[in-house]
């Protein structure tokens, strides 16, 4: 196998030297022999399963077994388990040998081999492909040596390098050499770090740039006297860092001296010592603030002995700190007090302090001193608490103003209470006896009372406390004053045994046990109306702050009784003034019946009114659909429509009176374009125009102006407007009509060239029933009410209507604003189906029988087939027995009201015929009755034939 790797011809090219170039050709097996004598293991695999056919003895010393050549079991290595160079198993079929056979690339790294003794060796192999004459890969050569020593000696060099590190470059403290002359030789890191500077730019520049120059002079002097035995040095010393900032440092320095004993160099460590500088320095200013403060400042131990004691102890306490520190802190702790002391000591064992803790101390002298103490643990180093620092201070002052304080919130709580009082007290007694109370609470008085004047002129008791029933009788009448004294002053007796004005009742006096006693005189605006008194036990000197109390307290009763003597005069007004009301609500109660009357009256009138003129406005339908009339009958015709339409309008109006006057003018709300609304009105005045043979101009948007309100109120607002207009224009005139929007809102105009308005009037022709031109009234017609209507249904709105005139003869203008609704989309569909030509089967039930047989007539006219009765029982026999499309029902019938009528037909023929409600009647509440009645349409009369026509479409369409 040895030929295989290495033939004859390789062996005889083999030299034993390559500069002897006339060397003998070696044989293969002394190249054997030569590589088996190297001190580098070497081995040899072949392809392609990687068996081992050649290894020398350094290869077997290294593996420490010897591997079976050729053995397939032992491939690519003689070591049974190999490593990686981290330390992770590496399978012999990834090591470098079988990558290199597999590629036929050479090889080289560390790997670690595992002998069969369980130890470890890190090797380096180099491994060579072997190739035959063809150049194929036929094995592969490696030789790898033992790196052990070589890591161990990486590693001693890294950990002494990592010593050095440690000592030197890696700690914390700063660290410099210097010659004799202060230039720097070395610095560390730290030293770098904290001057802010690059150890390259250092190297080599004197140090004393970075001290401070006060302290350059006291650092060289320092340093020159070392040399010889005297090798160390602390100094401390300001340095100035490259930002400018002074800090104290700590330097130990070394001097490194020949063997003369003379310097060669310096070697500094040092430190920052800023912190305990300040520390230092606070501990100064501390012991200084202690000494000068002016609190007491103490200490003491856990085992309560004094260990510190200041000035302003000295002075609160009256011992020098020589007598106290050192003795137990209960020296100046009451008896009373000392189990206190016993919880403070354990609450300040447990690490807790105290903040303004009030108590007592006893002064040298005895004296039981009042302070507050906040109280602190000492601790050491440790954090072990050792002691505690107290500060106390005398709050003697503070106590005394905490009194009077308190004593003021008294006095102001007893003067609210008694304010309360004043003010809620109903009778004198009570409020009396709410004074009495008050300055006894503040005065510090023993008794009080109050007196007052009867009807007799005598001062009687009302309130008092703590005064007997013999005194009070005894005493009672006896005043200094009567009642008609002028300005009356306090009268006050500091002792009743040595009063001579009083010697008549100092025996009275006396029993009761009083020694002083106060008069204060209570005014009111009418005068003295009695006294308040106080009493003391003992004698008493009555102080200002006393008196003036006593003077507010008086004062407050003096207001209390004047405001209710007030009240009670006031009381008696309201008592008439009830007893007024009352007629006056009787008398509004008898009009407000009255005007009921009056509306019901004219709904009445209206409905009675409306049954001929139906009967007239069918009658004139009836004539205009029959034979061609000659011109006279034809214009006759058109006056008695035109009359019968004012005549309905008077009765529109007539109701729309009691509206007004009831404010009960309702609206229906909905969303209307102002468009369609401003032409119906204007087209339903058109024959009063046409008859006045007056020029109409009107001017619409072409979009829509959408508001909400309702339409039918509208159209009467610009008809009454457009009427007006026509009504003050003469013949042959011109009226303007246009409508616009502005922003958002609607306006309307409407001119006309006719007599105008005076000034004085353009305001009050909108109220009721007035007229601008009293004669022009009278002679058009009208009741005076379009006006009024306008404006009241225009503010319903939320618009306004303004009139404008610039005087007689010059014509008027009507401007009317309404707020425009919010946009909403518009619904589409299907329009619904005409029911023009149908001919319907209709019942009428109406028991006027002129309005009956017109209304037949009309419809029969329009081509229906109609059938009548004049009562509502055989109405519903009527509808019953035949088949009807519509049932037209009058409201008033004589036997049965329309409204059951409707509820009979429709509970028994339900949805297949419809109901309408004929009625003089159109409030909003009357058409809502019919509705519930289940009529399907409400007409009031007289009811217009276009109109009907109209209802008959949409109720039964065609098809």
């Amino acid at each position: 196998m040895w030929e295989k790797f290495f033939p004859a011809r390789a062996a005889r090219e083999w030299r034993v030297s390559s500069r002897d170039v006339n060397a003998q050709p070696i044989t293969a097996e002394e190249l054997r022999q030569t590589i088996d004598g190297l001190p580098v293991a070497v081995y040899v695999c072949e392809t392609p399963g990687g068996a081992i056919r050649f290894y020398n003895r350094r290869a077997a010393e290294l593996w420490g077994r010897a591997p079976k050549l050729g053995d397939t079991a032992e491939r690519f290595c003689g070591s049974l388990r190999l490593y990686r160079a981290d330390g992770r198993p590496l399978p012999h079929d990834e090591t470098p040998m079988a990558e290199a056979l597999r590629d036929g690339a050479p090889r080289s790294g560390e790997v670690v081999i595992e002998r069969p003794d369980g130890s470890r060796v890190a090797v380096r192999v180099d491994i060579a492909p072997l190739r035959d004459a063809a150049g194929r890969v036929v094995g592969a050569l490696n030789a790898f040596q033992d790196v052990g020593d070589r890591k161990a000696a990486e590693i001693a060099l890294r950990l002494s390098e990592a010593r050095y590190r440690a000592i030197v470059e890696d700690q914390p403290e700063m660290v410099c050499r210097f010659r004799p002359d202060g230039t720097l030789t070395f610095v560390n890191e730290a030293y770098c770090a904290f001057f802010g500077v690059d150890r390259a730019a250092v190297i080599g520049t004197p140090y004393a740039p970075a001290v401070h120059p006060d302290d350059v002079a006291m650092v060289r002097e320092r340093l020159a006297a070392l040399g010889g035995s005297n090798r160390v040095a602390v100094i401390e010393n300001r340095v100035v860092g490259r930002d400018g900032a002074v800090r104290w440092t700590e330097w130990t320095n070394h001097a490194v001296c020949d063997e003369h004993g003379r310097v060669l160099e310096f070697q500094a460590t040092g430190r920052d010592v800023s912190e305990r500088r300040k520390a230092e320095d606070a501990a100064a200013h501390l012991a200084a603030l202690v000494a000068s403060a002016d609190d007491a400042i103490l200490s003491k131990t856990l085992d309560g002995v004094i260990t510190s004691w200041n000035a302003a102890a000295e002075r609160l306490f009256g011992y020098a700190a020589s007598e106290v520190i050192g003795r137990p802190i209960t020296t100046i702790i009451p008896p009373d007090r000392l189990d206190e002391e016993t919880d403070i000591l354990a609450r300040l064992a447990r690490g807790e302090a105290l903040e303004h803790f009030d108590t007592f101390r006893v002064t040298r002298d005895g004296r039981r001193l009042p302070v507050s103490l906040s109280i602190s643990p000492i601790r050491d180093s440790r954090g072990r608490i050792i002691g505690a620092s107290t500060i106390a201070r005398d709050v003697s002052d503070r106590q005394r103003v905490e009194t009077e304080l308190r004593a003021k919130v008294q006095t102001l709580e007893a003067l609210y209470r008694l304010t309360d009082a004043v003010g809620r007290a109903r009778d004198r007694r009570a409020l009396c006896e709410a004074a009495v109370e008050a300055i006894v609470a503040m005065a510090g008085a023993h008794r009080a009372s109050v007196l007052l004047f009867d009807d007799a002129g005598v001062m009687r008791f009302v309130a008092s406390r703590g005064l007997s029933g013999g005194y009070r009788a005894a005493v009672e009448g006896h005043s200094p004053w009567s009642r008609d004294t002028r300005d009356p002053l306090p009268i006050l007796v500091e002792d009743v045994l040595e009063e001579p004005a009083l010697a008549g009742l100092r025996d009275v006096i006396a029993s009761e046990g009083i020694r002083a006693l106060g008069f204060v005189p209570l005014v009111s605006g009418s005068g003295l109306i009695g006294k308040f008194m106080i009493y003391h036990d003992v004698p008493h000197r009555f102080s200002q702050e006393e008196l003036r109390l006593v003077a507010t307290v008086a004062h407050h009763v003096a207001s209390g009784l004047g405001r209710l003597e007030a009240e009670a005069a006031v009381e008696d007004l309201l008592r008439r003034e009830r007893a007024a009301r009352l007629e006056a609500d009787a008398a509004r109660g008898e009009a407000e019946r009255t005007n009921r009357a009056k509306d019901e009256f004219l709904a009445m009138l209206a409905h009675e009114l409306r049954n001929p003129l139906s009967v007239i406005v069918n009658a004139i339908a009836v004539i205009n659909r029959g034979a061609v009339l000659p011109p006279p009958s034809r214009r006759a015709g058109a006056m008695l429509e035109r009359q019968a339409e004012h005549l309905a309008r008077l009765l529109d109006d007539l109701l729309d009176v009691a509206r007004i006057t009831s404010g009960r003018i309702e609206l229906e709300l909905e969303r209307a374009d102002l468009g369609p609304v401003v032409r119906y009105a204007v087209e339903a005045q058109r024959h009063r125009l046409d008859a006045k043979r007056q020029h109409l101009a009107l001017a619409l948007p072409e979009g829509p102006l959408t508001v909400l309100g309702d339409p039918v109120r509208l159209q009467q607002v610009v008809g009454n407007l457009v009427n007006n207009a026509s009504k003050y224009t003469p013949s042959g005139g011109s009226i303007w009509v246009a409508l616009e929007g502005e922003a958002d809102r609607a306006v309307l105009r409407v001119r006309d060239d006719g007599v105008g308005i005076p000034a004085d009037k353009l305001e009050s022709i909108f109220e009721l029933f007035a007229q601008a031109n009293d004669t022009l009234a009278r002679t058009e017609g009208g009741l005076g009410i379009g006006l009024t209507l306008v404006r009241r249904v225009v503010e319903l709105h939320g618009g306004t209507v303004q009139a404008r005139s610039e005087g007689a003869g010059r014509g008027a203008e009507f401007v009317v604003t309404l707020p425009l609704a919010a946009p909403a989309p518009r619904a589409i569909g299907p329009a619904p189906a005409s029911g023009a030509g149908k001919t319907l089967r209709i019942g009428i039930v109406e028991d006027h029988d002129d309005g009956r047989e017109m209304l037949a007539m009309a419809l029969r006219l329009n081509g229906h087939q109609v059938v009548e009765a004049a009562t509502g029982e055989t109405g519903v026999q009527m509808a019953l027995e035949r088949p009807l499309d519509v049932v037209l029902i009058d409201i008033g019938l004589p036997d049965v009201p329309g409204y059951d009528v409707a509820r009979r037909l429709r509970s028994v023929l339900g949805d297949a015929v419809r109901l309408i409600a004929l009625t003089g009647y159109g409030q909003p509440q009357d058409h809502a009755r019919s509705s519930a009645a289940g009529f399907d349409a409400h007409l009031v009369k007289p009811v217009d034939p276009a109109r009907l026509a109209d209802v008959l479409q949409q109720l039964v369409p065609a098809g």
